[in-house]
């Protein structure tokens, strides 16, 4: 299971996230950004090679730039680092490891909305 964090530049702060585990991940992320902000300009992403080829499926692909180091993925890094460091369910070696989805969305939905990035259901 993995967190798809989704964070607007112009903003500052997380505009959608979704957990899964599979590329589909990849366009319930873009869409559930473009609901939070409208027009996208450009997507950075890490060289994960779902997203290249889901993008093009849906005929964005001309948005979608992959990051060649941290400069345009630093943000998204560190808003996972908060989750790691504050989150101990999201903890790799941890007792409150969970698997539910149901918990660990509420917990997301939680964490982001005192951090005051505002997310909405």
């Amino acid at each position: 299971m993995q967190v798809w964090v989704a964070y607007s530049r112009q903003r500052g702060k997380v505009v959608g996230f979704v957990i899964g585990s599979s590329g589909d991940c990849a366009l319930a992320l873009y869409y559930s950004a473009k609901q939070a902000v409208g027009n996208i300009g450009r997507i950075y992403t890490d060289r994960n090679s779902c997203y290249s080829s889901k993008f093009s499926e849906i005929g964005i692909s001309h948005l979608h730039f992959m990051a060649e180091g941290k400069s345009e993925t630093h943000m998204i890094e560190s808003v996972n680092s908060s989750i790691r460091d504050n989150l101990a369910r999201f903890c790799r070696r941890s007792k409150r490891y969970s698997k539910c989805i149901n918990m660990l969305n509420d917990t997301l939905l939680l964490f982001f909305n005192r951090k005051q990035y505002k997310i909405t259901i």
